[in-house]
């Protein structure tokens, strides 16, 4: 009798165990896809030290901000910032910017738009007299 209570103390605890790691790892699994994942890793470029863009939306006036900041040794920036809206699921082309500048470029954009969800980013190259280097930077989406 008492090997069948040790034996059923040994299952159930087992069981338990079992449970609690399934659960646990249900839990990491699940805050993990919380997390932000950048698009970006901004950290990795020779030129840039950070890249910004975002729109605000206020009475049918869509601002538009973007900057960008090089290191000491960039010599040239260069941007082209994309306003696209959600149009039937697809996004859609609104309008677009170009900037040039050196090292340091800060910008501010308007346009008038119509109700409805926009996202803004945006196109980086950046130079010096040993080469270049572009990539994209994703901005946020507003709705009017």
């Amino acid at each position: 009798m008492k090997k069948n209570i040790l034996g059923f103390f040994a299952v159930i605890i087992s069981a338990f165990l079992i449970v609690s790691i399934g659960i646990k790892k249900e839990k990491t699994y699940a805050e993990e896809l919380e997390m932000p994942v950048e698009d970006e890793d901004i950290d990795q470029y020779e030129y840039i030290n950070n890249a910004y863009c975002s729109i605000s939306i206020s009475s049918g006036s869509a601002t538009v901000s973007s900057e960008v900041y090089g290191y000491d040794s960039t010599t040239s920036t260069s941007i082209t910032v994309y306003l696209d809206q959600l149009v039937n699921g697809t996004w859609k082309r609104v309008i677009s910017w170009s900037h040039s500048g050196g090292q340091n470029q800060t910008n501010s954009d308007s346009t008038t738009v119509s109700h409805g969800t926009y996202k803004v980013w945006m196109s980086v190259t950046a130079s010096n007299g040993n080469g270049s280097e572009s990539f994209n930077v994703d901005g946020n989406t507003a709705t009017y």
